[in-house]
């Protein structure tokens, strides 16, 4: 089933490996006996604890000790793969699940998805596909038992009053609900160490909604709050000798950085934007400048930080504050993983946006209509870059502009007879959408595939164009089917099709998937120069785009029921 590759001792990071134990399931021997000896178990720091020939034999294996990771056929003897799915979860919750399964068997493979089967691996595979996976899933127990460590010290300190006590002081005081004179005796009381005279707040905050750590229970907020107590620790240790800070949680998605100032006025408007020129060494824009890269290096986390301006007294904390909140917005602006002090915003206030010109919404429209998506991405690079030439703009301005420019555009769209529910459904909506992009690059992305999936539409109502496609698309894998790489994705980009358009409208009209089509064209080039040629096995193997002869073989005997050697005899 697999071939095998070469060993290695070390992985691709470098980095030792901790031993995992996986059990696999499968009744075909040859399957079993492939990966069982094919595979460098030993390399990889994995132990192989069994290899059960049906679902019952694995379940007892389960319930004989601990396995982290589970690789199971569909189809096995007294016990399937989805009930042993069901099984090992019971006994093992936080098990990993490979399934491996045939074409035929796609259904029962997605029942196997809804019991947390972290992967589906379709018949036939090489080795190196099944090192990946195999790899992935190690990386998660391992990742799981780090994150269970950590929330376990996490989870001892949250039960502990004294920082709950502090938590609520310092957000009291970011909220400016405490006088000087209150805030100082608060933060005496509690040992906290603050005693400044001039401080700036950050607010540091991830990009987007962080994946849980590897292994952190599924739904809920605690992977998220798993991931700022972490981060916040991760910065109240490099802030320790660096500058007098007070880190805590954010009162929404963020943590917040109470900096002593003394002798820094916190501007980041003589360093630039961009992370300081010469002599900006010592500046606050160059030390969160440097936090960001460093939380990006231990943690693999991108986060963006707002600077307020420094203030006299911890009465100013709470001004800083709200400083830091709204220089943070104008990330949508200046994108992702950014450092932006507030100067920033005074420095580029400026008149807003006017009116949206007529000139690109008819340009924009026609682009649609006539299927030119070059003429699409002009005209909408134009519109944003006519708002980004007003960065003073309030961002709550240019959401209504785009939302009006949206608006007139669709509008136009549907007088010129273009039926939107018809492509998108009654609930389209793209207006909502607007409101919950993270970046103007990703607004400008979002609204530019909404135009290129309209003018496509446009352009497949029009007689057969549909069937055009795709038969430019057969002829393309006839002609190209010797291409090592050939896929769904370069061949969507050779007709100029959205890629999960093309791949509905390929099944739609030849009643199977890219993939399959591509590997029943190579089997039946195969067949014929099986019948018409002396060239071996492995010579065929490249001739039809493939370079694991023991891949072929195995693809071929799935696709004709027969071996490459049997079909050569029996067609003599």
């Amino acid at each position: 089933m697999c071939r095998k590759v070469a060993k290695s001792t070390r992985t691709s990071g470098g980095l030792a490996m901790s031993t995992v134990k996986l059990l696999l399931a499968d009744d075909e021997r040859i399957i079993r006996d492939g990966i069982r000896s094919h595979m460098d178990w030993e390399r990889l720091g994995i132990e192989l604890v069994g290899a059960a020939e049906n679902g019952k034999e694995a379940l007892d294996m389960l319930k004989s000790g601990p396995v982290d990771i589970l690789l199971t056929d569909i189809h096995m003897p007294y016990m399937d793969g989805i009930q042993l799915c069901r099984e090992a979860r019971k006994l093992h919750p936080n098990i990993k699940i490979v399934v491996l399964s045939g074409y035929e068997e796609f259904e029962f493979a997605k029942q196997a998805l809804e019991f947390a089967a972290m992967k589906y691996m379709l018949k036939p595979f090489t080795s190196r596909e099944l090192e990946a996976v195999v790899l992935q899933a190690k990386q998660e127990v391992n990742g799981y038992r780090r994150a269970e460590s950590t929330l376990q010290l996490t989870m001892k300190r949250l039960q502990e009053s004294l920082p709950l006590l502090r938590e609520n002081v310092l957000t009291r005081l970011v909220e400016g609900r405490m006088g000087e004179r209150e805030a100082r005796q608060r933060l005496e009381s509690l040992e906290i160490g603050l005693s400044g005279d001039r401080f700036a707040v950050w607010i540091v905050e991830p990009e987007a909604d962080p994946a849980p750590p590897a292994g952190a229970p599924p739904g809920g907020s605690g992977a998220g709050e798993l991931h700022l107590l972490m981060l916040r620790d991760e910065i109240e240790a490099y802030m320790r000798n660096r500058k007098r800070a007070l880190v805590f949680g954010g009162l929404n998605a963020g943590v917040v950085c109470i900096v002593e100032a003394d002798g820094d006025d916190g501007s980041g408007r003589e360093c630039g934007i961009e992370g300081g020129g010469a002599g900006a060494g010592d500046s606050l824009f160059d030390l969160a400048d440097r936090l960001k890269a460093h939380v990006l290096d231990t943690l693999h986390l991108s986060v963006s930080i707002g600077l307020g301006g420094v203030k006299d007294g911890l009465e100013g904390v709470a001004e800083s504050y709200r400083e830091a909140a709204e220089a943070l917005e104008y990330r949508f602006l200046i994108g992702d993983a950014s450092v932006i002090p507030v100067d920033y915003i005074n420095f580029t206030s400026e008149p807003g946006l006017t009116a949206v010109p007529d000139k690109h919404i008819e340009r924009l429209t026609t682009a649609v209509r006539l299927g030119n998506k070059a003429g699409i991405r002009g005209e909408l690079d134009a519109v944003f870059a006519a708002v980004r030439a007003h960065p003073g703009t309030p961002i709550g301005d240019i959401k209504l502009y785009m939302k009006e420019f949206l608006a007139l555009s669709l509008r136009q769209l549907l007088q010129s007879g273009v039926r939107l529910k018809e492509m998108y459904g009654k609930e389209f909506d793209p207006y909502s959408a607007v409101d919950h992009y993270r970046t103007m690059d990703d607004m400008q992305r979002g609204i530019r595939t909404l135009f290129a999936e309209l003018a496509d539409f446009v352009r497949d109502k029009r007689g057969n164009k549909t069937r055009s496609v795709i038969r430019r698309a057969v002829e393309f894998i006839d002609a190209h089917y010797k291409i090592e790489d050939l896929s769904i994705n370069r061949l969507s980009e050779e007709l100029q099709m959205n890629t999960s358009y093309f791949s509905r409208l390929f099944k739609q009209e030849t009643g199977c998937t890219f993939t399959e089509y591509l590997a029943r064209t190579r089997v039946e080039k195969a067949k014929r120069l099986l019948r018409e040629t002396t060239m071996r096995v492995s010579e065929i193997t490249f001739e039809v785009g493939l370079k694991d002869p023991f891949y072929f073989s195995t693809l071929f005997k799935k696709v004709t029921g027969q071996n490459p050697t049997e079909y050569r005899e029996r067609a003599e």
